[in-house]
């Protein structure tokens, strides 16, 4: 007899990729028999200057980007430090012994000790703080870096509690072997000891590696390094471009959070942000879009974000005005005569 999960999964890849499965998503309960978790940590740097524009003021705000490929070495997508939960199976768990359950803690995010004793805990606040450890740990190996660490205790949680990432269940799983329906947690982390640099600076390129190094990003143009049109040769499975895109949307609404923060939450600094993050860039930047992929509404945004849904509409209608100003004004520009 076939588990829950197992008939859940059968039920997913018997269904067509793209919309049919995203029904079948739809559905809590379907959804809970192939759910994990996973988590992320946003590392930034920097402080707010006096200036004219945004891009001024937010001239020394910078965060650091993990550059990924995929299993043909080709680029992937940039994000934050994270991954997928390693959870462990009660059942085969409780069959162990006290040392086999020791060894683990660190390996699986949900083992810890308690007491000097190895216990497995369903703490969703425990889980996700272990998760961004493991996985920074994890792939900051495989960029050839070891003793870097963060205080897991400072870890900002960015609340987006309807969030998803079902995109690779949905639409590029191939029915073979174990995939799940991700519930992503985000985390800021500020850096005062020059740890972006220096991850920056250490971070080299293994052959067989998933990451192709760690660069440090302006937050600035993070803000806008989602939906730019991919080339044949770099492009993302939905169209996207794969060297200059976030892999996540989550992750790349953790960036807007961040900026929030910096703006202190001011609902007319928020609407004027988006206005020039989206004159500096040839694509659309749409809350309403990135609410719509992660599985949530636009109030969920504005959540996440410390604002009002109607400081959210204001910012994207202010985006989309200038989207139309800005595409109409390339229209008409006369080419430059050689």
């Amino acid at each position: 007899m076939i588990s829950a999960k197992e008939a859940a999964l059968k039920k997913i890849a018997q269904t067509p990729k793209g919309a049919a499965r995203a029904e079948l998503l739809k559905i809590e309960a379907f959804r809970a028999q192939v759910l994990n978790s996973g988590a992320n940590v946003t590392i930034y740097t920097g402080e707010l200057h006096r200036g004219n524009t945004f891009k001024e003021m937010l001239s020394d705000v910078y965060i650091g980007l993990i550059k990924r490929k995929n299993k043909h070495g080709m680029p992937d997508g940039i994000g934050a430090l994270g991954g997928m939960a390693e959870r462990t199976n009660p059942q085969k768990f409780a069959q162990m012994t006290i040392e086999q359950k020791r060894t683990l803690v660190g390996q699986k995010d949900d083992v810890i000790l308690v007491g000097g004793m190895p216990y497995l805990t369903d703490e969703t606040d425990v889980i996700r703080r272990n998760n961004v450890a493991r996985e920074m740990r994890e792939e900051l190996a495989d960029l050839g870096i070891s003793g870097e660490q963060i205080d897991l205790q400072k870890l900002k949680l960015v609340p987006m509690p309807k969030v998803k990432d079902d995109n690779y269940i949905i639409n590029i799983w191939d029915g073979k072997g174990e995939c799940y329906a991700i519930t992503p947690y985000c985390h800021l982390y500020a850096d005062s000891s020059g740890l972006i640099d220096r991850l920056a600076e250490q971070a080299r390129e293994r052959a067989d590696g998933e990451a192709r190094g760690y660069v440090k990003v302006s937050l600035f143009d993070a803000l806008g390094a989602y939906g730019n049109r991919g080339t044949k040769e770099c492009m993302l499975e939905d169209g996207r471009h794969a060297e200059k895109d976030y892999r996540y949307p989550h992750e790349y609404l953790a960036a807007w959070a961040l900026a929030a923060k910096y703006l202190d939450y001011n609902p007319e600094k928020m609407i004027m942000l988006a206005k020039e993050v989206q004159a500096e860039n040839a694509h659309p930047i749409s809350f309403v879009r990135l609410a719509q992929v992660t599985g949530q509404l636009p109030s969920d945004i504005a959540q996440s974000f410390g604002v009002s849904m109607e400081t959210l509409k204001n910012m994207e209608q202010a985006a989309v005005k200038q989207y139309i100003l800005s595409d109409y004004l390339r229209s008409i520009k006369s080419p430059v005569k050689s």
